[in-house]
């Protein structure tokens, strides 16, 4: 991570950006469970208030006193209880789950319930231990550090002073009958902040410091914290050191540990580079910590601003995008061009995954995307030929601290036009396919919906699905990862061919139940429903497959017209053409009466594997409705009946010059699926 935050920030410097310098030790609150405590003038308890997670993460604390977490005016304290009887507990874990509580049923629990700050929870200290140390050496550094306070920032120091009154057993007191009173006005707050039983994970929420009156800004605000950062740091004082470090530059400070980045999405709390003495695997090369790679303070200090400022949150989109809910862990796509332009570019989004308001039916997601992006670099390159584009993803794994770089690559811009426009090309290389599917709100006319061009992260996501049950069921599996995500969109030659190949391959073997169901449901003209347990997080994928396996197609060579020509495409459309035909004979001589599958849905199966013999299966089904629509001459889609029984012929002459393969190999399965779905207006009903 640190060569590519090197390299960033000596972009940004060359593009004359400057980001927002804070202090280290003066970090934003992480993504948890807060409240604000309102301070009186005697330190007592006036109120308090919770604070959304988005209110919270504006919030930032001191802890540069050295002590793992003692800070100020944020701390982190256990729940106030703990319940100790098992009929409690059972009368607790009910409460959760329901949502609601009375004072009498609260009570009845306390009275089996033990003060769990006096536990020490298998820590060296118990949380009045911790308290009390967040409300002496952080708040007297604090004391020492801002001095000269501006009138309109003097809520500080009052806060400060106040905290300075508090009596921690009396505050417990205090915040377990505010707690109590907020519960019993039907504010809302996890019943996990008062209660922990034995067995349970400890809820760690945040108190964040207040005071209840101020004159102009309150303690906690932008502007407070804002001088606070300027004061800190100008109490900082920089060693020139003799030697350098791994960059070239000034070595002062590389002894210390590396400063943290609060990031208000995904990620949380990134650490920079961590390389502690306490992990013996860290020993294997005989250097640990600094010694093992020198960084001085100056450049880590351009690295943390570097990353702030490239996943600030006005910046989503354009230079990062969260892939989380695609890969099913905390992860974070981040891209920008080597020549930063004054209008950045939405080159994380076309690499990554669609924002919500850009997934709705209808809208031209994608190529609305790299049409701006293409605008903006192609601006720049006009001016130089060295312009280039960076990408890297950085992760976590559920319950971990420690930040991954997962993929880290160079592009020039002129690739990553051309692979945007590749990638739409492919996702078009075939047939037009709609599918049928119900309106934006509930109640509307189903209506026939054009297959989507996917984003990398959603082809990845989709190729990690496995699809059961004629497809009405789906589940998660694993295979494809960020790195393929990328080489599908901007790789080539070999690698790519790779995986490609095993895209292919994956996406037939996972999501055939889907496709076979899809083409059903389009030839009767209906919207193939999904088990409603599955609805919400896998409907999209009926409108991104499709667009993968002609992409799948495109990225092994085979041109759209290949495609279509191809014996085995024509195979898929004939059965397609015999469902349809089949489906008239039903609503005709049967009366409406429409079996499980039609007669072409039926030899798909057989078809995939081995063409000439559905061929011949079909030859003899399909001849009692081939012998009624040569005579129907009545009804009102008499014309429709002719229509497909001419179609019939005419891709049956077209197929006798075709040689049909003996197996099907991956190519032809995927080209006759294609075949299959196809539609052409006429035929929809």
């Amino acid at each position: 991570m640190l060569n590519e935050l090197r390299e960033l920030s000596i972009c940004l410097e060359k593009a004359g950006i400057n980001p927002p310098d804070y202090h280290p030790k003066f970090t934003l609150c992480p993504k948890r469970t807060a409240c604000s405590v309102y301070l009186d003038k005697d330190g007592n308890i006036s109120s308090i208030s919770s604070m959304a997670i988005d209110q919270v993460q504006t919030v930032r604390k001191w802890d540069g006193v050295g002590s793992y977490g003692v800070s100020f005016p944020s701390v982190n304290l256990p729940p106030l209880l703990k319940v100790t009887d098992d009929e409690c507990k059972k009368k607790l874990i009910t409460m959760k789950k329901s949502s609601n509580m009375s004072r009498d049923e609260i009570q009845k629990i306390v009275t089996c319930s033990t003060n769990l700050w006096l536990d020490n929870l298998g820590k060296k200290t118990n949380a009045f231990d911790k308290i009390n140390e967040c409300l002496d050496k952080p708040v007297n550094d604090l004391f020492a550090k801002l001095t000269d306070v501006p009138d309109e920032f003097s809520s500080i120091t009052e806060l400060l002073a106040r905290a300075k009154k508090i009596d921690s057993k009396r505050f417990h007191g205090q915040l377990y009958g505010e707690l109590i009173k907020n519960i019993e006005e039907g504010k809302s707050w996890p019943i996990d902040v008062l209660f922990y039983y034995s067995g349970a994970k400890p809820l760690d929420f945040q108190i964040v410091f207040e005071i209840s009156d101020w004159k102009q800004f309150p303690a906690n605000h932008p502007e407070v914290q804002k001088w606070m950062n300027s004061k800190l740091l100008s109490s900082t004082t920089t060693k020139v050191s003799a030697e350098v470090d791994a960059f070239g530059c000034n070595a002062s400070g590389n002894d210390e540990k590396f400063p943290d980045v609060g990031f208000k999405n995904a990620l949380g709390n990134v650490k920079l580079r961590a390389m502690t003495k306490d992990s013996p695997c860290q020993m294997r090369y005989g250097m640990i910590e600094h010694e093992s790679f020198s960084v001085g303070n100056d450049v880590r200090k351009e690295m943390k601003r570097a990353l702030e400022w490239l996943g600030d949150d006005d910046r989503k989109g354009k230079t990062w995008c969260d892939l989380s809910r695609r890969m099913e862990r905390p992860m974070l796509l981040f891209a920008y061009p080597t020549q930063i332009p004054d209008s950045l570019p939405d080159l994380a989004g076309i690499m990554g995954d669609a924002e919500d308001e850009l997934a709705e039916i209808g809208q031209a997601r994608f190529a609305a995307l790299a049409e701006r992006v293409t605008v903006a670099l192609r601006g720049r390159t006009k001016e130089t030929v060295d312009s280039g584009v960076r990408v890297f993803v950085l992760a976590k794994r559920p319950g971990d601290a420690r930040t991954k770089v997962l993929a880290s690559r160079r592009y020039s811009a002129d690739h990553v036009i051309h692979a945007a426009q590749l990638w739409q090309e492919g996702s078009r290389n075939g047939p037009t396919i709609k599918i049928r599917s119900f309106g934006k709100n509930k109640g509307d006319t189903p209506v026939w919906i054009e297959t989507l061009i996917p984003f990398p992260a959603e082809a990845v996501w989709c190729l990690n699905t496995v699809w059961s049950r004629q497809g009405t069921r789906a589940e998660g599996a694993h295979g494809f990862s960020v790195n393929d995500a990328l080489i599908l969109l901007l790789g080539d030659g070999h690698e790519l061919h790779q995986v490609a190949t095993r895209a292919l391959n994956v996406a037939l073997r996972n999501s055939l139940p889907l496709f076979l169901a899809l083409g059903q449901a389009n030839a009767q003209g209906l919207v193939h429903m999904i088990d409603k347990k599955y609805t919400k997080k896998y409907e999209k994928q009926k409108l991104l497959l499709p667009s993968i396996i002609s992409l799948s197609l495109h990225k092994l060579g085979h041109t759209k017209g290949e495609i279509m020509t191809s014996s085995a495409f024509l195979v898929g459309r004939l059965l397609n053409l015999a469902d349809s035909l089949h489906l008239e004979y039903c609503k005709g001589p049967r009366k409406g009466s429409v079996p499980p599958q039609l007669v072409g849905n039926a030899l798909m199966a057989t078809a995939l594997e081995t063409p000439e013999k559905a061929l011949s299966m079909l030859s003899q089904r399909v001849l009692p409705y081939q012998a009624w629509a040569r005579t129907v001459k009545e009804g009102d889609r008499v014309g429709l009946v002719k229509t497909f029984l001419k179609q019939l012929s005419e891709v049956s002459e077209q197929l006798k010059e075709a040689p049909l393969p003996q197996r099907s190999s991956d190519t032809d399965k995927a080209q006759m699926l294609l075949g299959y779905l196809a539609r052409v207006e006429s035929e929809k009903n």
